[in-house]
Order: C-alpha cells, then sequence, then structure tokens
C-alpha cells in the first residue's frame, strides 16, 4: 500500500512538472516574440503572470512532492532566496526560475525533458512562422548599416533571437542522440542552418552552428579528446574561458587595431560590455542595467545591450552571482562524466562558448541544458 502511494506521489509529481514546464516553454517563448506589438505590453504583463504560475507549481512539487531531506529542502530555499536577491536587484527573474525548474527536475529522466522542449520550441516556432505569413504577428525587419543585408526575426524579437533559438534547438536535437547522426541528418541539419543564416544574416550564431556540425561530423575524436582531457581539463577550460571572456571586456581599447578589429567581428560585444565596466560599480548582489535591443515594443530607442552571459552575470547579477554560475557549469561537467554522458559535456562545451556572444543562458525556452543538472541521465551505448 505504502509503495503504491508513493508510486501515485511520484507519478503526480512528473505529471506537474512536465505540465509546468510546457506552460513555462509556451510562455517564454511567446515572450520573445514581437506579440506585445500586437496585443500591447499589458501581454508581458500576463505572460509574466503565467511564468511564476509555472514556476509556483514546480516550486510546491518540490516542497510537498519530492523526496528530499530536510537539510535539502533548507538549501533550496536558501538558495531561492538568494536568487530571489540577486533577481531583484538586477530586476531579471529568468536565473529564479531557471533554478527552481533545475531543482524540480530532480529524478526525472533527461531525455523525456528534451523531447518535450523539442516538441513545444518546435511546434511555437511553425506557430509563429504561420502567425507572421498571414500577418497576425510584425516581422521584425533590421537592416545592416551601409547597406548591408536584410536582417528577418520571422516573428522573434530580433533576427538575433532567431538564430539563437535555432542553435539551440539543433543543439537539443543532437543531445537525444548523443550527438550520434546519420550523415543524411547532419546534412539536413547543415541545410536547416544555411536557410536561418539567410534570413537572419547572424554570423556569429551561424558559426555557433556550423561548430556543432563539425562535432556531430567528427563525433568519435571529439569524444576521445574529452575522454583524454577528463573532468579537470574540461573544467579548467571553462573557467579560463569565462575569466578570458571578462579580461578581454574589461580590457578593451578602442584605440587598439586588434581590439577593434575584433570587436567590429564581435558586433561591438566588447564595447557595450566596456561601458558596463566602466559606468557601473562591482556589486556582491547585482544592480540594476537598463538596455534596449532592437526588439524594444517601443520602437527605436538608442541601442545598447549587454549581450555576454559571463559580462551580465558579473556586472548585472554580482559577484556572488558569478560563482554560483560556474558551480553550476562545473557540477554538471563532473556529474556527465561520472555517467559517461559525453554528449552532455559537448553540449555544455558548446554552450560556454555561445555565452560570450549569448545572453540567453538562463532562458529555459533557450537553454534546457541546466535542468540535466539533477535530473535522472539516460543511458547511452558506451562508443
Amino acid at each position: 500500500m505504502l509503495e503504491k502511494i508513493n508510486w501515485q506521489r511520484d507519478n503526480l509529481g512528473n505529471y506537474l512538472y512536465m505540465y509546468s514546464l510546457t506552460l513555462y516553454l509556451i510562455v517564454n517563448f511567446a515572450a520573445g516574440t514581437t506579440l506585445s506589438k500586437t496585443l500591447g505590453l499589458g501581454t508581458m504583463v500576463v505572460l509574466l503572470r503565467l511564468s511564476q504560475l509555472a514556476t509556483l507549481i514546480v516550486f510546491l512539487k518540490i516542497i510537498f512532492l519530492d523526496k528530499h531531506k530536510f537539510n535539502t529542502l533548507l538549501a533550496f530555499i536558501a538558495g531561492a532566496g538568494f536568487l530571489l536577491v540577486a533577481c531583484k536587484q538586477a530586476r531579471e527573474l529568468e536565473p529564479l526560475f531557471m533554478f527552481v525548474f533545475m531543482v524540480g527536475a530532480y529524478n526525472i529522466n533527461f531525455k523525456e525533458i528534451l523531447d518535450k522542449y523539442i516538441l513545444v520550441i518546435l511546434t511555437m516556432f511553425l506557430l509563429t512562422y504561420v502567425a507572421t505569413l498571414i500577418g497576425l504577428v510584425p516581422n521584425n525587419v533590421i537592416w545592416r548599416a551601409n547597406g548591408g543585408p536584410i536582417r528577418a526575426g520571422l516573428g522573434l524579437s530580433t533576427s538575433s533571437d532567431m538564430a539563437a533559438h535555432s542553435f539551440y534547438l539543433m543543439l537539443a536535437y543532437a543531445l537525444v542522440h548523443n550527438f550520434s547522426l546519420k550523415r543524411q541528418q547532419i546534412g539536413f541539419l547543415g541545410l536547416i542552418a544555411v536557410l536561418i543564416f539567410a534570413l537572419t544574416n547572424s554570423r556569429l550564431d551561424g558559426i555557433l552552428m556550423a561548430l556543432l556540425l563539425l562535432c556531430l561530423y567528427f563525433r568519435r575524436q571529439v569524444f576521445q579528446f574529452m575522454r583524454f582531457i577528463g573532468k579537470k581539463g574540461v573544467t579548467l577550460f571553462v573557467v579560463l574561458y569565462a575569466l578570458g571572456d571578462l579580461a578581454l571586456t574589461y580590457c578593451f581599447d578602442v584605440n587598439n587595431r586588434f581590439y577593434a578589429l575584433l570587436d567590429t567581428f564581435l558586433s561591438h560585444r566588447l564595447l557595450f560590455g566596456k561601458i558596463a565596466f566602466e559606468k557601473y560599480p562591482l556589486r556582491f548582489l547585482g544592480q540594476y542595467i537598463y538596455q534596449n535591443g532592437n526588439g524594444d515594443p517601443r520602437g527605436y530607442v538608442k541601442y545598447y545591450f549587454i549581450d555576454s552571459a559571463f559580462v551580465q552575470a558579473w556586472i548585472m547579477f554580482g559577484i556572488l552571482f558569478f560563482i554560483f554560475m560556474m558551480c553550476v557549469l562545473c557540477f554538471l561537467i563532473f556529474k556527465a562524466y561520472k555517467h559517461m554522458y559525453y554528449g552532455l559535456i559537448l553540449a555544455v562545451i558548446l554552450i560556454v562558448i555561445s555565452m560570450a556572444i549569448n545572453h540567453h543562458f538562463w532562458n529555459i525556452s533557450y537553454n534546457v541544458i541546466l535542468l540535466a543538472t539533477l535530473a535522472k541521465m539516460p543511458r547511452y551505448e558506451s562508443d
């Protein structure tokens, strides 16, 4: 009788989590579209409340349905409290929502989470595209300076968001198969990458997709290299890469030719990051920084945005938050090595590389990989 009750309790917890994840993915994706231009800014408030509802359901599931020890629950509540303070300082709640969903994924098969993510995001992609074609959702078109090519968002706030979504979706698909795809499948993903680049002209995200395709094609060699360098080698790379991005941004000199060329290649990400370093003091628990990307629903205002997830964490959310973020990445690497889940290790590396140019690290509708932190690891045949 007791076993039956525990089984029903586990099933209810899993059902509530997957339902809440589906709701959150839909709402979070919709918030990143031009829907607000059609329905008004009040729509964003409704979407935020729905995100909070989904997160609250998972929070209650953790407290009342998951079989955590009392000390574990205290640690979870303390962690949520810390993130709440940091997020309120930065006026950005996505890291807090991500943390709740990370803990809520405890003992849920990560492959099921990936399958749900792919289904929901792909469906939202198609619905948004159709809505754009029939005129329900505006297509945010951006013109490159000096007569450059047109960049289309196809219903998303910016063309860069469209390209980033495509990269993360392709990465999730690769991870479901542990990066073991046939050449025909890799070729099909390559065609999609070319199409996305042609539509969005997002150079840096195009490079990320090309890197992903190379990893898929040379999977065996890449996995062998990761076995060779081990968890300490990968962890060292992640830490040095993060600190290197911060150092490069901090030391940026607009009058230096090398920096100027690199900044142009990175679409002025170094410049905007340097402005943040000069304008805002370093804090332990973060601060609010007004930012405006091309997708601002109020129309065109002066552009300023910090794209680097590392710089955002360091300046916006504070030193303690940055340390927390790095600990999460290192924990995920060690866990993946423990379960010999080399596809996850490679996914973490690719996401870390993207963090220097991409701010979507804490957004679940982009980056679902963090939900593997406490989830049950799927089993794959060893190579």
